[in-house]
């Protein structure tokens, strides 16, 4: 965890938020003090080991949705540009056959390099900082406040889905699985996508998408849940589901 808050008032309001230490598993808390819009004290860190990052709007700014994201996006900037200067060139073939580095006077091919490396998933308040963004293909996001904004209109719509939201957010219970399709079909079967999420209610599971073996997406909510169809041992269900 690296900011500029002191570490005691840092770990208080933590414990204040209800985290419990001693219930951390496969996970150690390690505090680092500095300024995530410094380059140097971002250069202190070993970023190019990580494999995931997660940038957190600024609560001091959070009243100016375009103050906090400027920060968010100004460490995500340096974040990457710090890690495409550590990590090696990678070289590609080019259309006239000589080799090239992809970085190499392509500040972009740095970026899109750096990001193959690590997943950085940055908290954003504007949704028009979104399409900035998706457009740079250098990170994925979550907009809070927009995640936020829909779920009061679900709840406000049906007061049960508050229990379907508790259920998906709580700590433990229910959460999205991946299942291997043997736990639903039988070799050489054939069935519908009705009739899966039928097998899996036997199971007191949720289907709710799918991959197919050659397929990089997942298709959720599928628009064509009648035709039948013979599935392969390597497709993968997604389910909402208890972990086994």
């Amino acid at each position: 965890m690296f900011n500029d808050v002191p570490e005691i008032d840092r770990e208080r309001k933590l414990i204040e938020g209800g985290l419990d230490f001693s219930r951390l598993e496969n996970i150690t808390l390690v505090h680092r003090d500095g300024n995530a819009v410094i380059r140097r004290h971002l250069e202190s860190l070993p970023l190019e080991s990580f494999d995931s990052i997660l940038i957190l709007a600024d609560e001091s700014v959070e009243d100016s949705a375009i103050q906090a994201d400027s920060r968010s996006l100004a460490t995500l900037l340096l974040i990457r540009d710090i890690q495409a200067k550590r990590l090696p060139y990678k070289e590609a073939i080019g259309s006239d056959g000589f080799r090239r580095s992809l970085s190499e006077g392509s500040w972009m091919g740095e970026m899109q390099q750096a990001s193959d490396k690590s997943v950085i998933i940055s908290e954003i308040l504007d949704p028009r900082t979104k399409n900035l963004l998706y457009m740079s293909k250098i990170s994925d996001y979550v907009l809070s406040n927009e995640l936020v904004s829909m779920a009061l209109a679900m709840v406000a719509e049906d007061r049960q889905i508050n229990y379907v939201l508790e259920e998906l957010f709580a700590e433990q219970g229910n959460e999205l699985q991946i299942r291997q399709s043997d736990l639903y079909l039988r070799e050489d079967e054939e069935l519908n996508f009705f009739e899966v999420m039928l097998r899996a209610r036997q199971r007191k599971e949720v289907v709710i998408g799918y991959r197919l073996e050659d397929a990089e997406r997942a298709i959720i909510n599928p628009p064509d849940k009648v035709s039948r169809r013979r599935w392969s041992p390597k497709d993968v269900f997604v389910a909402i589901a208890e972990k086994e």
